[in-house]
């Protein structure tokens, strides 16, 4: 028996859940999932702000404290002038995260079963004794799809991005944004930002975002977090190859980076903004549908997570206020919808015209015969040229 029931358990949908069961504990919630191992594996920058807009907290509750610490890396007691504050941000392994956020919705008593969900009928008809249906099943959803047609999102993309990830053994540092890094992208096609995690169990994971022109995002193919490329592949067009290896090559020489050999994977994705034409949806006596996370709105430069959290939090609030019919619960909810796309997609946009004048900058100082700010010559031959382990056929260990 479930009062409600989350289709999509990741992040956002196990927050929402969380966030459901702490303000309404009486509360029965169900979460289906499909992969029982969340399938991406990537670094995340989690604002502290979004945990707390919305969201409702208790800093003395023991699973409270396990999860803020399991997250963060530090005790809860040690972060709360910080929360409090809401500034900062905390970089984490997707594994790291949903494995907390399992741990703490199995402590809250939410039931979790991996599943796939067909489509809304099948959810409703398994459950005829709940009331309120919440699909947080990402940016292709499904749920989304059946109940407001194909034609319900709108995409307006902003750049196109190829991603590189892989663990570096030990510990891996950045390197310096106005010193070797600005260096790097002088040699590069495009810019080039790196997203270094925490070193746990010995390795530390890094990303790599080489952004491309859309001739050559279209002339790459498929390949996504779950039908990655392998660097050594021969589809991967010489140049982007050039400035992948050009700038891992760097990252090993300056920031003494040790690569673990197999794990460089490359996937490509459209940094876009779009968001569904509603964010609920009023059903037959009283039991809606409501849309969170990537189901409802996304929003590039690492903000989707912080983003769906938000929404998470405010859909909690909304749909455990019992003195509010069902119907106004909707309405309540979808007239967040306006709010969140106007402040989502300015800033999307603001960080994309800062980007376009990052690069413009660069490509100035990269043609002006005064820039002292570079490698010489010899160095940046050397980066090129010389070979680097991920992009051995097969990427296998060798001594």
């Amino acid at each position: 028996m479930a009062d409600v029931v989350i289709v999509g358990g990741g992040p956002v949908g196990l927050w929402t859940a969380i966030q459901i069961k702490k303000r309404s504990p009486e509360t029965d919630v169900q979460v289906y999932e499909r992969y029982d191992e969340y399938k991406r594996s990537h670094v995340l920058r989690l604002e502290k702000f979004s945990m707390l807009l919305y969201g409702k907290s208790n800093s003395k509750n023991p699973h409270e404290k396990a999860f803020f610490e399991e997250v963060t890396g530090k005790k809860l007691g040690k972060l709360t002038k910080a929360f409090q504050k809401a500034v900062g941000t905390v970089l984490v392994r997707t594994h790291d995260l949903e494995k907390a956020l399992k741990n703490y919705v199995s402590a809250l008593g939410v039931q979790v079963s991996y599943e796939k969900m067909e489509g809304p009928d099948a959810v409703m008809n398994k459950h005829p004794e709940a009331t309120t249906f919440i699909a947080a099943d990402g940016a292709k959803s499904g749920m989304r799809e059946a109940l407001l047609g194909e034609k319900a999102i709108k995409h307006y993309p902003l750049q196109y991005v190829v991603e590189v990830k892989y663990q570096a053994k030990g510990r891996a540092e950045q390197l310096e944004f106005f010193g070797d890094h600005y260096k790097a992208n002088k040699l590069m096609s495009g810019k080039v930002f790196e997203y270094v995690g925490r070193e746990k169990d010995g390795e530390t994971p890094v990303t790599l975002r080489f952004f491309i022109d859309k001739q050559t995002y279209d002339g790459l193919p498929e390949a996504g977090f779950k039908d990655p490329m392998k660097l050594s592949d021969e589809r991967l067009p010489a140049k982007l190859a050039e400035d992948i290896r050009t700038y891992m090559n760097i990252r090993a020489a300056k920031a003494g980076e040790d690569y673990k050999e197999g794990s460089a994977k490359l996937s490509k994705l459209t940094l876009s903004m779009y968001a569904a034409s509603s964010y609920s949806v009023k059903g037959e006596k009283g039991r809606n549908w409501y849309f969170v996370g990537d189901a409802a709105m996304g929003v590039p430069y690492f903000r989707a997570l912080n983003a769906g959290l938000i929404s998470g939090s405010l859909l909690a609030f909304v749909v455990t206020r019992k003195l509010l019919s069902p119907a106004n619960r909707a309405r309540a909810y979808n007239a967040f919808r306006p709010l969140s796309v106007a402040w989502e997609f300015t800033a999307a946009r603001g960080k994309n015209l800062a980007l376009k004048a990052y690069e413009a900058f660069h490509r100035v100082n990269k043609a002006s015969p005064l820039e002292m700010v570079k490698w010489s010559d010899q160095e940046a031959q050397d980066f090129r040229a010389t070979s680097h382990r991920a992009f051995r056929p097969g990427d296998d260990p060798r001594p």
